[in-house]
């Protein structure tokens, strides 16, 4: 029995440049496992963003599918779509994306409000979120009053308030200070362990890939080989075998 959450077969994708078509993916195949934390490594322009973007359903591949949780996102209408992202997936942006008007509690809250579930009904979970990315002290804080690492945390448990299938993280740490960029990772790699949550994020830095179970290397629209750092947070090891298969 296949027990991959997120199966990615033979994906391309091309953009048009003018008269140009620019491959972005060449044929790209994947497997994660339940309650992986995975990451795709790469430089600027190497494809990462695309397949993030492949797999939230936000764009579709030229050919190839994708099965989340044994659904083909690739075979679904638009608004099908939109209703399985906002439902089964989990979303980290670099940029917080929080709602300034808000709470804390009241952003984690978010989604399953859009969705028209009544406060009455989900504000344990939010609580229970909140207290999982120790911010319990600022649950009534709204987002100017808290720092970035806080606003991240906050959107973490955002992410995780629908019990996603899959949570897709894109540069989490890209607006973040080195000291909290390192709680931030080691926060993903708590909550991907105790919650058996699978986690897809894309970075350049080796120093994120390290707290992953396993670095997926991406070079030019195509997969270049693995790295199994398993959780360690040896960002020497990352970087020295990245820079191996990346050259």
């Amino acid at each position: 029995m296949n027990s991959n959450v997120v199966t990615i077969e033979n994906l391309h994708k091309c953009y048009r440049l003018g008269n140009e078509s620019i491959p972005a993916l060449r044929g790209v195949s994947l497997g994660v496992e339940q309650g992986r934390f995975v990451a795709i490594m790469g430089p600027s322009g190497c494809g990462k963003t695309t397949l993030l973007n492949l797999l939230g359903g936000l764009d579709m591949p030229d050919t190839g599918r994708i099965l989340i949780a044994g659904r083909n996102i690739t075979a679904m209408r638009d608004t099908e779509r939109t209703l399985f992202r906002r439902r089964r997936l989990g979303i980290i942006f670099q940029a917080f994306n929080l709602l300034p008007n808000l709470t804390a509690r009241e952003n984690v809250m978010l989604p399953l409000l859009v969705d028209g579930r009544p406060v009455s009904e989900i504000a344990a979970r939010a609580d229970k979120l909140i207290e999982m990315v120790h911010l319990e002290n600022r649950i009534r804080h709204r987002p100017a009053a808290m720092s970035g690492g806080e606003q991240q945390r906050v959107a973490i448990a955002r992410s995780l308030m629908n019990e996603p299938e899959l949570v897709l993280a894109d540069e989490p740490t890209g607006n973040l200070d080195p000291t909290s960029s390192m709680e931030i990772w080691a926060l993903l790699r708590e909550l991907s362990r105790e919650t058996s949550t699978t986690i897809v994020m894309v970075t350049h830095e080796a120093t994120a890939a390290a707290h992953a179970d396993r670095v997926h290397v991406l070079k030019n629209g195509q997969f270049v080989g693995t790295i199994e750092p398993e959780g360690s947070g040896d960002a020497s090891l990352v970087a020295t075998r990245y820079a191996k298969l990346a050259d």
